[in-house]
């Protein structure tokens, strides 16, 4: 499965959704570090097929796009986790979502398929600024609103239940 117009938004990730949709959370035992450019990344589980990352360990700290393009190299789909809602008051910064920024980027132009993980509905990425969001985050919230409007959205238990598939 590739292709970044396949890739789904995930909320709030519960271990029912995740099966629907082929995908169950990596065990302790498959966690790595990757060296990386910008530093050693710690991520939940790396294989031939697919990595599954932290949105803070992806997208936090010194993290670069040469990360992105490295890892695209190797891997044909991403999970995303613990992606935080950019209206929250504890969200991730400026910078933090310009990276996220730049990681959706890199999947669509390498038609990585991703599968995005947040515990709450990003209904804060219309490119409106939040009370107080500079202009400048509020054009990066708004370009990874347009990233994100191509995916499928996974929003409850209970839309699985209701759609005709069974799944995704």
């Amino acid at each position: 499965m590739a292709g970044f117009h396949r890739g789904l938004l995930i909320t709030p990730g519960t271990e029912r959704q995740l099966g629907a949709c082929g995908l169950f959370r990596p065990s302790p035992s498959q966690r790595d570090v990757l060296s990386l450019p910008a530093g050693p990344l710690p991520v939940k589980g790396a294989d031939p097929d697919m990595l599954w990352a932290g949105f803070a360990e992806l997208c936090g700290g010194d993290r670069s796009t040469a990360d992105y393009l490295l890892l695209a190299e190797t891997f044909p789909a991403w999970v995303v986790d613990g992606i935080p809602s950019p209206s929250a008051e504890s969200a991730a910064s400026p910078a933090d979502w310009q990276r996220f920024l730049a990681l959706l980027d890199v999947l669509h132009d390498r038609d990585i398929t991703p599968f995005l993980i947040t515990p709450v509905l990003f209904g804060s990425f219309s490119g409106a600024p939040d009370a107080g969001a500079p202009g400048e985050l509020a054009a990066v919230l708004s370009r990874i609103g347009a990233r994100l409007s191509v995916l499928r959205r996974i929003e409850s238990d209970e839309q699985l239940a209701d759609e005709q598939s069974g799944g995704c």
